[in-house]
């Protein structure tokens, strides 16, 4: 009973609180202002499903993401409409490339839940500064909005170094 009550409160987290559970399950309990900041930016912290705004990526994101092996079309969740493979969530990720984060076979409705949210953003905070050595905010940032997009916001630095 203990368990189950557990995990009902973590799925009941809101996203701010989501993600400090998030930073201190990777082990990185200094990633929790980082991750607050991002769903600030990405939903003003509420809990969202696709971002509207967004959606029209979503079947772009999905042919790319099939074709790389981080969606796999034998799995039963990663079929259906594309545009639920968008950017989705509390924290602004895209389905299509974050759920790997999460698992290999799981519906993209599983970022609409706060901490599984907050923790797939933190697992791929991790993943960029072990890949690509981008361990601070800034460099994170760059990933996170993609390079063109961050050098477009960042009129003082044009390259978006």
């Amino acid at each position: 009973m203990m368990l189950i009550t557990a995990l009902l409160r973590l799925l009941l987290l809101d996203a701010k609180e989501a993600s400090v559970v998030a930073a201190n399950m990777v082990g990185e309990p200094k990633l929790a202002n980082e991750l607050i900041r991002i769903c600030k930016r990405e939903s003003s912290c509420r809990t969202i499903g696709v971002h509207d705004g967004d959606a029209w990526a979503g079947a772009t994101m999905y042919r790319k993401a099939l074709r790389v092996g981080w969606l796999s079309d034998t799995c039963p969740f990663h079929r259906g409409e594309p545009t639920r493979f968008s950017v989705r969530g509390a924290h602004g990720l895209s389905a299509a490339y974050s759920l790997r984060f999460l698992g290999p076979c799981l519906p993209p409705e599983v970022l609409d839940v706060p901490i599984l949210s907050a923790l797939a953003a933190a697992r791929r905070l991790q993943h960029q500064c072990d890949t690509y050595h981008a361990c601070s905010y800034d460099g994170r940032r760059r990933f996170w909005a993609g390079a063109g997009n961050y050098a477009k916001r960042n009129t003082n630095n044009p390259r978006g170094v």
